[in-house]
């Protein structure tokens, strides 16, 4: 058992099968062990696991047949979870419950689902993409999880939490060295070992050393889906308290029951997922800071190349920047009309974030909609995201 703290100061029991715990799949013979924690969801653990069938056995040694992503749930409301991943498309670009390996241990259940070697997308920025992926390549990615939501869509089934990070990415060597980007959906989402937000200061350059995490105010990447939701949802509850501004990640906000969710609001999600893959990290203070980015964005119809510039400028109309801060944003602002470079994002990529952050669920466009665009038609292919992202030899600059 390992306890884990929940952000409030108390501490939650999860159980942990231990490294090296090996069971067998009744229904295949197939023989698997734990080999390392890889994740967490929920205070469960989600582990590497190698597994084993009689084909593995040559010259009396035995060689994995190959590796498998296993998560332990405890009984309750993940083990209804994941039937729903079981009910998946599959031969899509959703990852599913495989209708083999699931296995009672203890009070709970494990069962396997395909191994993602990279983990997710914001892990990939939490680690080495610090200032958001280049944007052919938030083109590739995100076209790969919206046809997996095509298919969710096209089910009759809504995602509720689009993000980063719930898109994994495979790097496969063998035989044919190749990628897949797949959307985690349901019990199949976990959040990838390590992934932790960064907060990039105002005036940051590539090279400088990253802090972690800030104060208890900042919201968690891992609830996005929540304190970022669409209006429709976020204030859907008539006993949602409007007065408080500031957003407790320890009581995030109350959200409207899984019926109330639409493929509008999973649309909603898209766009702000776009912003993470552009930017890095969402580094927001509160909802009410949130909505006020979001209103500038539209208002002004383009990206920022930064977003500390449009944040800074926010704090600094509500009156919370001291003098220093003032100053020091107008200098970087003058610096930056100065050192006039190519604009970052293009005007594609604008108008798919715009459109997917309307206001009115109506003007949202569908996921078809989306990927006939020509910032996902003409998208690049797999080969160049492991070019330019997995086997980037110095990522940092791409900010």
């Amino acid at each position: 058992m390992d306890t884990l703290g929940d952000g409030g100061g108390s501490a939650v029991v999860a159980y942990r099968p231990a490294t090296g715990t090996g069971f067998v799949d009744l229904n295949t013979a197939t023989n698997y062990i734990l080999q390392k924690v890889i994740g967490t969801c929920d205070f469960n653990f989600i582990y590497k696991a190698c597994y084993f069938t009689f084909e593995s056995i040559l010259n009396d040694s035995i060689l994995p047949t190959g590796y498998a992503t296993v998560k332990y749930i405890r009984p309750g409301h993940e083990v209804l979870q994941s039937t729903y991943a079981k009910q998946s498309i599959p031969n899509s670009n959703i990852i599913h419950v495989k209708d083999w390996p699931i296995h009672q241990f203890r009070e709970g259940f494990c069962f396997a689902m395909p191994y993602m070697s990279e983990g997710s997308l914001r892990y990939i920025l939490s680690t080495r993409f610090h200032y958001g992926l280049p944007e052919d390549c938030i083109a590739i990615a995100l076209k790969q999880a919206l046809l997996g939501l095509s298919d969710l869509h096209n089910s009759g089934r809504v995602h509720k939490c689009f993000s980063a990070g719930n898109i994994y990415v495979n790097f496969k060597p063998n035989p044919v060295p190749n990628v897949e980007i797949k959307l985690g959906f349901a019990a199949t989402i976990y959040e990838s070992d390590l992934e932790t937000p960064f907060v990039i200061e105002h005036g940051v350059k590539p090279g400088d050393q990253i802090k972690p995490p800030g104060g208890p105010s900042t919201p968690e990447l891992c609830t996005l889906a929540e304190w970022a939701a669409a209006p429709e949802i976020f204030y859907a509850k008539d006993y949602y308290d409007s007065d408080d501004a500031n957003l407790n990640p320890a009581q995030p906000s109350l959200l409207q029951d899984d019926f109330d969710y639409t493929i509008k609001s999973d649309i909603w999600l898209v766009g702000i997922a776009a912003l993470e893959l552009a930017y890095g990290n969402l580094r927001i203070s509160n909802r009410g800071e949130f909505e006020a980015l979001i209103k500038k964005i539209k208002r002004s119809k383009i990206l920022p190349d930064k977003l500390e510039y449009l944040l800074e400028e926010i704090r600094v109309e509500e009156g919370k920047g001291k003098m220093k801060k003032v100053v020091g944003y107008f200098k970087d602002k003058l610096k930056l009309v100065k050192n006039k470079r190519e604009k970052k994002f293009s005007k594609d990529f604008e108008k798919l974030v715009l459109d997917c952050l309307s206001s009115k669920p109506s003007k949202r466009p569908s996921v078809q909609n989306l990927l006939h665009r020509p910032f996902f038609r003409y998208a690049k292919d797999l080969k160049w995201f492991k070019r330019r992202v997995l086997h980037a030899k110095n990522p940092m600059p791409y900010c």
